[in-house]
């Protein structure tokens, strides 16, 4: 089956222009006029990227670096955020996600992500704060209200994913209980049964929209959480799994141990489409999930589980 990125992911790399911490501080540009023209699908929009460091932040639980389409004239509406904690619940740097949150924002999402626009990497390990992911969609609240933000008013505060790689997907799972979130993404992630690291199973309770729950099958140390986290949740869930991509393949493009590019790629769309479908209501996207013929169930390799889910919703 022909994927449905349509980038290969050297090129999308090589067609996003990163612009640095200057960009900031340039003016808001002037809204176009609203288009007639149709919607445009998230998986079928490419926007050159600006990475930039999350301004007046010095009060919140922790640094933030910002991914968004550099020329927000070229956006139709208004931005739909998304808020990204890091595995091993870094919250100093976010060097691993740094490609996958590049090609997010480049379809068209505000990515608000837990780490320093400048830290060096660091071998950091967390456990998880919440917080920090919440404080992340009050950046984006009172960025959209700043004066002087290029943001200003462009930014969608009632359309916002919070999610998380590995222990980063904990910090999601519970953040995911804020009455501010629209959709929640636990990747490579769940909790334990043993309430390790400070929250239990008993959290899944307590969201309140779609989740979905990605996995590299059983040799990924999340997949039995995975399973366990999916079965108990009672909102609207999605479960998809590569058994090729253990518990990191999918950001560092490495299928069956091998380095394997594609399925990263395959990755991003997965979550391109989700997000497109539980921020924006796609209808295309949500058939990339849901149904026999899901798109996402002909990609060779994924499985795809889905429930709760009400005709049309």
């Amino acid at each position: 089956m022909k994927l449905s990125l349509r980038f290969p992911l050297v090129t999308a790399f090589a067609t996003v222009l990163v612009v640095t911490a200057a960009s900031a501080l340039s003016s808001p540009p002037e809204p176009r006029s609203p288009s007639a023209a149709p919607r445009v699908a998230a998986i079928d929009t490419f926007h050159a990227v600006v990475r930039e460091p999350a301004r007046h932040a010095r009060d919140l639980a922790a640094e933030y670096t910002v991914y968004r389409p550099a020329d927000l004239r070229a956006v139709r509406g208004k931005l739909p955020v998304v808020v990204f904690g890091n595995g091993a619940c870094r919250h100093t740097s976010n060097h691993v996600l740094i490609g996958t949150h590049m090609l997010l924002a480049a379809h068209g999402f505000l990515v608000v992500s837990v780490g320093g626009f400048g830290n060096p990497t660091y071998d950091e390990k967390g456990t998880p704060v919440p917080e920090v992911l919440l404080d992340g969609i009050t950046w984006a609240e009172r960025e959209n209200r700043r004066a002087d933000s290029a943001l200003r008013h462009r930014i969608d505060t009632k359309r916002v994913a919070v999610a998380g790689n590995s222990c980063g997907g904990l910090e999601a799972l519970v953040a995911g209980a804020d009455p501010r979130v629209t959709s929640v993404l636990s990747l490579n992630s769940g909790f334990f049964a043993d309430g390790r690291y400070g929250y239990g199973r008993a959290e899944l309770a307590k969201l309140h929209t779609p989740v979905l729950f990605l996995d590299g099958g059983p040799t990924d140390q999340a997949h039995e959480n995975t399973i366990a986290n999916y079965d108990l949740v009672t909102v609207p869930a999605v479960r998809a799994s590569n058994p090729s991509a253990g518990h990191s393949g999918f950001w560092y493009g490495v299928r069956n141990g091998d380095t394997d590019a594609t399925i990263r790629e395959e990755a991003v769309t997965t979550l391109v489409q989700w997000l497109d479908f539980t921020l924006n209501g796609d209808r295309a996207a949500r058939a990339y999930f849901l149904g026999d013929a899901c798109g996402l169930c002909g990609v060779p390799g994924w499985s795809v589980s889905a429930k709760n889910f009400r005709a049309g919703e």
